[in-house]
């Protein structure tokens, strides 16, 4: 019995730590694929200032999220989103959409990448 208590509360917090780190996943991919739909948006409209302002601000969110995930997933695709999201800001305030909009997809696909390799399915465990 006194190896019960502390086998459950084990338990207990690997599932929460396992329920927390899906929950920051789901959330950071949700909230980025929206902020760099709406900067593909602006640059294909040709409102580069507000896409550079969504490329800061996509660039700050990650950065937040970043110092979280580096805890519990692989360093290589968290170096590689933080190394195309510092470039799309001064893509747009230097005017080069077609790199903007090459990149900003490139990031795109590295974030539901990241996503996808995070959840608990057949394919990522084994």
């Amino acid at each position: 019995m006194k190896r019960l208590y502390p086998a459950i509360i084990l338990i207990v917090l690997i599932l929460g730590l396992s329920v927390f780190t899906q929950l920051q996943c789901r959330r950071f991919y949700q909230e980025g694929t929206q902020l760099l739909s709406e900067l593909m948006q602006q640059a294909k409209s040709g409102h580069l200032e507000e896409a550079a302002a969504l490329a800061g601000q996509f660039y700050d969110h990650w950065d937040q999220t970043k110092n979280a995930m580096v805890w519990y997933i692989r360093h290589e695709p968290l170096e590689r989103i933080t190394d195309i999201s510092s470039r799309l800001e001064y893509l747009a305030i230097y005017d080069d959409r077609a790199q903007l909009l090459a990149q900003t997809n490139e990031l795109m696909i590295c974030v539901r990448e990241l996503y996808d390799n995070e959840l608990p399915l057949l394919r990522n465990l084994v």
